[in-house]
């Protein structure tokens, strides 16, 4: 009995290492590029102006000009990724070019901003970033049903 109990307490601090090793934010990353030259496209709260794309070195790479709040611009194969999209005081972070449609608005700063504080601009910290911009309340988050309780959507089971 008691080494079955040994057993489960060892289980039970594995268990809680490796949840604490996942929700921690990635602070290093091995440095992408572009493979071909991508052409990004999307819309901006900003109605005129430029869109700068700026590599991992800080390099502008591009620049699009803004018409009716739509920008479009390539970016040259082997870039160093990621890519900030910004646009006056907005950005957006591109971490992948297998997305090539980026709205840059507050909340897209907001995300960066966060991952930014996170450790950087890694897919990881974007993902923690951005999940955490988002309202939802804790009890919409389950997988049991509606607002968490499986027997109240819809009346009842179905």
């Amino acid at each position: 009995m008691k080494k079955k109990l040994a057993m489960i307490a060892l289980l039970n601090v594995l268990v809680a290492c490796n949840d604490m090793q996942q929700s921690k934010p990635a602070t290093s990353s091995i440095t992408k590029y572009t493979a071909t030259s991508v052409l990004l496209t999307g819309k901006t709260e900003v109605k005129s102006g430029n869109v700068e794309a700026i590599d991992r070195d800080q390099n502008v790479i591009a620049v699009a000009v803004v018409q009716n709040g739509r920008y479009q611009l390539e970016i040259p194969a082997q870039t160093k990724l990621p890519i900030v999209l910004r646009c006056e005081k907005l950005v957006a972070v591109v971490v992948d070019t297998d997305f090539t449609g980026y709205d840059i608005n507050a909340l897209t700063t907001a995300i960066a901003e966060k991952a930014k504080a996170l450790g950087g601009y890694t897919r990881q910290n974007m993902i923690v970033a951005a999940s955490n911009s988002v309202n939802t309340p804790d009890a919409n988050k389950t997988s049991t049903g509606f607002r968490g309780d499986p027997t109240s959507q819809y009346g009842g089971w179905h």
